[in-house]
């Protein structure tokens, strides 16, 4: 009788293992029959994204040159300005406008190319920090700042050597026409 009970329990057993394999398989089976294949895009980090990052921009002329300037009007676009780009177009730069005069102060945090950082009030150059280069290493508290001269309004950010391949120095009239949007 024990044998009987025994050889019951063993049946239970292996009827309820091969009926959870089976279950099991069969799962499986429908899953991998069934699955539509999903192709993924990678992520693109957002410095690499096709620029430029805002819509609006303006025509800039500086003596007798004419720049498309990106508008960076926003404490948003101004904090990031041309951080983690790799380069700018020929004939195109980043002009950043503030509310009012004020000592201005910028650094090369997160850039990839040098620049030339143009101060400009009361419609000319006014002073600029000329080949401004990353700081590959250096802790943000450590990079270098550069300061206006004086307080200004506008400051217009150029791949560096573009003032000396020009010769713009202060005093060079500047014009700003805004509100294009490009996009």
């Amino acid at each position: 009788m024990m044998f009987n009970r025994i050889r019951r329990a063993q049946s239970s057993f292996t009827r309820l293992y091969r009926n959870r394999a089976m279950a099991v398989v069969g799962l499986t089976l429908f899953v991998a029959l069934t699955a539509v294949p999903i192709s993924a895009e990678p992520i693109v980090p957002p410095w690499r994204i096709e620029l430029p990052w805002t819509s609006h921009t303006a025509l800039v002329t500086v003596g007798d040159t004419q720049i498309i300037a990106e508008i960076a009007d926003t404490g948003d676009l101004r904090s990031r300005g041309l951080s983690f780009r790799d380069g700018l177009k020929s004939g195109h730069g980043m002009i950043f406008i503030f509310d009012d005069a004020s000592p201005r102060s910028f650094w090369m945090r997160g850039m990839r190319f040098c620049l030339d950082i143009i101060w400009i009030e009361g419609d000319q150059i006014v002073g600029a920090a000329e080949n401004a280069c990353p700081e590959p290493g250096v802790s943000e508290q450590d990079l270098a700042r550069y300061r206006s001269p004086e307080p200004v309004s506008y400051v217009l950010e150029m791949p560096a050597g573009w003032l000396d391949e020009h010769g713009y120095r202060p005093g060079t009239p500047v014009t700003i026409q805004m509100a294009r949007a490009d996009r």
